[in-house]
Order: C-alpha cells, then structure tokens, then sequence
C-alpha cells in the first residue's frame, strides 16, 4: 500500500520537527466524524512530537477498520506543529451480489459468507469473503474456481454494492485411484484412509482437491503407522477424462523398522518401570509412529498428574540398521501450583455455579485429572456448548487457570409444540420451562399437555446446591391422565426429592416422598370382558411412596454420551391403599471406539412384589416394554411386550432389558446410532425365561436442537413381532 512510503516520506523530509510541541490535531476526512479520528489517533495538543508516537497513531487507525488510506500533514507555526491526518475513509456495505454461480445458489453463498448490511468494507474484509466462497467451492469438489469482485460507485451514504463474479471451475467424479509401488501393505486399506475415494453406487466419490494433498499425507501416516518410516510420494498424475477423473499415485515403500530397547534418562520422581507400562508399543514390535506419539503424551500426562505441568520430555532416537532404540530425556523442573481460578464467557450463568463444579483449587497442586473433571463437571450442568482452558504462566512454580465458557442460547423459557408418537398420536402442548433460572443453576417449569389419550399438568422446581452446598432440593406437582390400550389411568400427586453426593467417587444418593391418588375412572374400561383384577383398581386410592436410589454415573456427557459408565439401583415403596414394593437395577457402559465410535452395553433389570400376601400391585404399575425410553424395546409398539390373561396386557413384574448401541457422533449435538435391543416382562421372578426374549434391530439419529432440547427418531425392525415389524419411534429427551 502505499501508505508506507508516503509514511516514511514524511519522516524523511519532516524529521526536523520532531520533539517540537504539537499545537493542534485537526482531521479531514470523507465520511467519518472527525471526532472519532480524533479520539482514535490518541494525540493531544501539547504533547511533542515523535515519530513512534504518529507510527502507533496510524496503526491504531488501520486497526479500526474505518479507513482504507491514511495520509499525515505537518503545518509548523509560532505556537507549535499543527499536525492534520488526511483519510480515504472505507466505504459501507449496502448489499452483496454474485454472478457466474450457476452449480451453488445465491443463498448458500450468503450463508456462508455472513455480512450484515452496513457493516465497514475494508480490503480485508474483501479478501474474507472472497476465502469463503473459494473454501465452499473447493469442499463441493470444484477444481480451480476463482473470484474477482467489483464495486459500485458510494452513494450519498457512504455505502457501496459489492459483486463477487464467479468462475466456479470444474467438478469431477473419481473413476480409478491406482496406488503403485505397494509391497507390503493391502491397497485396500490404503485406500481406507482416504477422503478422495471412487464413486460407487453409495459414494458420490466427487474430487476435492484441498483434501487431496492430505490424502497423501494420509497414506504416509499409514505407512508410519505400520513401521515404514522412510516411506515417500514420489510423484502423483491427475487424468482428467470428461466429467470423470483418474488418479495415480506413485510410493516408495522403503524398509520397514521395529522397536528396540526404550531407556529413560532424568526421571527422578517416577521410576523407570511404571514409565515404561505407558509405553504403548514392546520390543520387537513394528515402530508405530502413531502409537509412539500416544505414549509421549501419556508420559506427559503422567508427569502432569503429579503437579509437573512444565516437565520436558524429549525422545530421542537411534536407528541401526531396522532397528530403532528410543531414549526419552526428561527435564522434570518443579511441581506447580495454581495461584488463582478465573473464568470468562458467562454473560447469563453466574460465577458460582460454574466454580461449584471446579475441583481445581487455588494453592493447590495441578492435577491433570482434576482439570478434565472440572471440564466434564460444567459441560454436564447442560448450560454450555464449547469449554476450554487456557494457562497463565504466573512464574516457575505457579499458574493461573482460566476456564472459559461459551453459552449454549438461552432455550426453555417458553415453547408451544405439536408432537406425535405412536400411541399418545397428535399431542399439543405448552412448556414454559428455564434449566437456568437467573443463572443460579436453578430449574423451573411448568409443562401443559393435552392429546387423543394424554392430559398431563406439571409444575416443579429444582435447586441443584441447597445453601450453597451439593444438597439438591426439588418439589413436583403433577396431574396426569393417559389412556391405555383398554383403560384410562388418573395420577394426582406431590413429590419432594433430595439428593446429596457420597464420598465414592462421581456418585449420589437419592431419596424422596411421593404423596398422591391414582385410580381406573370406570367409565373408561373400554370392554366389559377385561380381566377382572381391573376392576379392583376403579377405587381412587390414597398411596404414599417414599424413594430410595443410589446412582454412580461417570458418563463424559449425560445428555448424549460416548465414554464412561451409568449404574443405578433404585427402591420405592408405596403404602397406604397401594402397596408394592419395586427394584430397578440399571447398569450402562460406553466404551470409546475409533474416530467419533462409540459403543453402548445396557441391562436393565427390575422386580415388584406385594409388601403383604393379600396385597395386589395394580396393573398400571407393572411392567410393560416396548417402543423407547427407560423401558423400551424398539421395533415394538410402546408397552406392546407383557404377559397376557384372554388376549389382555396384563403386565408383569420381572422384567429384563438388553440394549446394545453402536453410535456415531459426528458433533455434541448430532449422532447417528444402529441398536439391537432384547427383552421381556414375566409374570413374576420364578417365570424368567432368557430364552423368549423379544428381539428388535434398526437404526436412528439424535439431534441436540436449542429450544427444544434432545430429539431422537428410530426405525426399529421387530424380529420377534406378529404381523408388521417395522415401528418408527419419536422421542424427546434421553434415552440412554
């Protein structure tokens, strides 16, 4: 630009000036108010005069955005210098116009590059937009697209018309990768590890060149990965042919090196031999370069659980002949200390309910463990989208520790939907709802629902720290009706929940009293020849139930997992008119696959019984499988799975559930799932037979919506069902 020289000019031709009084800063500029130039530029008459004082001036100018040149006059008189900054002020953005787009619609070019009518147009601010169109382009697999832009004459305003026009290139569709030079690796799986793959029937197999130079890094890494080390590119050859286009890539191999002897040197705090298990790969093992970076930084994480947050560890290797030896040099320096806890991003939560879940405490040693619990602990209050943690080096011995937040957008607080699901059909209803009530962490809500068989009214509160310690506190008032397949049920009740946590870790004990009536209104018996049990629970009856449960969950996500462990074991008892006694033990294991994999073991076991022998538990309180949630079955109708008396779901109570769950999660907030689910309810204990268990397959996907929450579709294939044996199932919230 030429601002510099202009720049330097000056100084060259005025540098006697300098250190002289400056008398007055005047400004001229197009467009913008003197007065903010002014104030911007950080001189005042008085001062004197230097050149780095103008150099930060100026830069403080560029950096504003609001002038694209800048040009700065000197006027020397009696009382002083008069020193005037003359712009070339950026224009305004009035509106953003593309021509030549043809394959990619206006609409998508403007969501991706977001600019907002007004906004300053600066050259910069020019080369973004242009980067984002070039960026789309090449994720759709054009080849050498390019971008020009014009603009339009300023208008009275200030603001300009901007026009992006377009040569979008061309796409093509891979025919044939062929990778030569392979020896000793399968071609196949090279190819694995590629983004750029051959169309096939289930692949558009479109070419995308950004990604084609890392598709080679790729098969280099492979290559490391399977002891190769000296493996290289030579040359690769793009053949166009119509639409469609043919890939070679030529490789060499080179020999392929194993592990030798791993030695330590400097390591005083931790011996050698419980360095040595974190060593991911034996001797004698082919050198895996990925696996030998997992355990540097295992080592490292060992180190930083002890408090040597600054620690060095160098590996140094020594190759002879295939063989390569590994020495780890290791400069431990001292233990460190966290001085102060900041946190930063809350703009709607407030500081304590975030510093309530941190367990890295200032004067207290660093603990790596302590740091991720802290991470797992805020991302689990359900409030946040993204949380990271940033160090400020305070000296050798001593850190800051800042836990910064980003807010997930305030949902909940009113919401009117239009549901269906298989049973409850059309359902309409209005929530108004805040998990986050003034940022205390507190949840209030009150949820309205009428449809085809559901009336449910449901108030409630929930304060997670009761005087500010981690006693939870919770009320629920509830009146629910829902119509079953042959009977309507009517629940009125008042419910008061405790909790606190247990010394062992990541788990609590839950307790409350449920106090309410529940009954069969007779008029809703919908046939005269149900069995005749039912007709025992037409009495509105008088229960009160208290709870007891003990939970150890150390899910790395509650609201969608993939890593850690759920185990619940819960008890309640219901006196007065309805008694019965009812366990539920719940035992869930996510185990981290590959990539974004994860894998989901779930059994769910339960039990009723009488609390006395002329006691009967009544039917709408036993078990009944099928379709989703903590009882369900998928690829059967809800509550569809059940003993039967002459053709009647009559309920049973044991029952057992088996879930497994393979999930994809490609973001927090979306993840696709394939599920095998098997179960069944009994009569009672001693009619448990594992060998008629119904079985489902199928497939679903899981979407975290603001507003809404969790939402879940599943199609479920009945392998054990009569008649049609697909279900589609809709839910809301968790499942698993």
């Amino acid at each position: 630009m030429s601002v510099t020289k202009k720049f330097f000019v000056f100084f060259f031709f005025t540098s006697f000036l300098f250190s002289q009084i400056i008398y007055q800063v005047k400004a001229k500029t197009e467009f913008v108010d003197t007065l903010t130039l002014l104030n911007l530029c950080g001189i005042k008459a008085g001062e004197k005069l230097f050149s780095e004082k103008i150099a930060e001036a100026i830069k403080r100018l560029y950096k504003s955005g609001l002038f694209g040149d800048i040009r700065v006059e000197t006027l020397s008189t009696d009382k002083g210098i008069i020193l005037t900054f003359v712009t070339k002020d950026n224009p305004l953005l009035k509106e953003i116009k593309f021509f030549g787009n043809q394959k990619i619609k206006t609409k998508e070019l403007l969501e991706k590059i977001k600019y907002k009518k007004g906004e300053i147009l600066s050259e910069y601010k020019i080369f973004t937009f242009q980067r984002e169109i070039l960026k789309l382009y090449k994720e759709k697999g054009f080849i050498s697209p390019k971008v020009i832009y014009t603009k339009s004459e300023r208008d009275s305003q200030n603001m300009v018309v901007l026009t992006f026009h377009i040569d979008e290139g061309k796409k093509y569709k891979i025919k044939k990768i062929n990778i030569l030079g392979i020896k000793n690796l399968k071609e196949r799986q090279i190819k694995q590890k590629l983004v750029n793959r051959e169309k096939r029937w289930f692949r558009k197999g479109i070419f995308k060149e950004e990604e084609f130079k890392k598709d080679l890094e790729r098969i280099i890494d492979y290559y490391k990965e399977k002891g190769f080390l000296a493996a290289k590119i030579i040359d690769y050859q793009l053949t166009p042919q119509n639409d469609w286009l043919y890939i070679d890539i030529f490789l060499e191999e080179g020999k392929r090196f194993y592990l030798g002897n791993v030695s330590f040197r400097g390591n005083e705090l931790l011996q050698e031999e419980d360095l040595r298990k974190l060593i991911k790969l034996k001797k004698g093992d082919y050198y895996n370069a990925k696996k030998m970076n997992f355990s540097l930084q295992s080592l490292y994480d060992r180190y930083q659980e002890e408090g040597y947050l600054f620690c060095q560890i160098q590996p140094i290797e020594d190759i002879r002949e295939d063989t390569v030896d590994v020495v780890y040099e290791i400069i431990e320096r001292n233990p460190v200390k966290i001085r102060l806890v900041n946190i930063e991003g809350n703009e709607r939560t407030k500081d304590k309910v975030i510093r309530r879940e941190i367990v890295t405490l200032p004067g207290d040693f660093f603990k790596k463990s302590l740091l991720l619990r802290s991470q797992r602990n805020i991302f689990n209050l359900g409030f946040f989208e993204d949380i990271s943690v940033d160090f400020n080096i305070v000296d050798s011995e001593q850190v800051d520790l800042i836990y910064r937040v980003k807010e997930k957008p305030t949902f909940g607080q009113f919401s009117a939907s239009i549901s269906y699901s298989q049973k409850e059909k059309i359902v309409g209803g209005i929530e108004i709802s805040q998990p986050n009530f003034l940022g205390n962490g507190q949840k209030i809500y009150l949820k309205i629902e009428k449809g085809g068989t559901v009336t449910n009214l449901n108030l409630g509160f929930e304060e997670p720290y009761l005087f500010n310690i981690p006693f939870s506190f919770g009320f629920n008032m509830l009146y629910y009706s829902y119509g079953y397949d042959y009977y309507d049920k009517l629940d009125r009740n008042l419910a008061f929940n405790f909790s606190y946590p247990l010394i062992l870790d990541y788990t609590r004990i839950y307790w409350g009293l449920k106090l309410g009536s529940s009954f069969i209104p007779p008029k809703s018996i919908k046939d005269k020849k149900v069995p005749q049990e039912l007709y025992r629970d037409t009495i509105n009856k008088i229960y009160l139930a208290p709870n007891f449960s003990i939970v150890r969950d150390a899910r790395d996500y509650i609201f969608n997992p993939s890593a850690g462990s759920y185990y619940l074991y819960s008890l309640d008892i219901s006196t007065l008119k309805i008694n019965f006694l009812r366990q539920i033990l719940d035992v869930r294991v996510y185990f981290p696959l590959f990539w974004k994999f994860s894998l989901m073991v779930r059994t769910r076991i339960g039990y009723l019984t009488e609390l006395k022998k002329n006691d009967t538990v009544p039917l709408y309180e036993k078990f009944y499988l099928g379709g989703v949630g903590e009882e369900g079955i998928r690829g059967y109708p809800d509550r569809s799975i059940s003993p039967m008396k002459d053709d009647y779901l009559i309920g049973g109570k044991a029952m057992t559930i088996f879930n497994l769950e393979y999930k994809l999660k490609l973001a927090y907030y979306l993840s696709f799932i394939a599920f095998f689910d098997c179960g069944n309810c009994f009569a009672d204990m001693g009619k448990i037979n594992l060998s008629d268990l119904k079985r489902g397959i199928g497939i679903g996907v899981r979407v975290e919506v603001p507003i809404l929450g969790l939402l879940g579709f599943d199609l479920g294939y009945g392998i054990d069902r009569e008649g049609s044996k697909i279900e589609p199932h809709f839910q809301f919230g968790k499942t698993f």
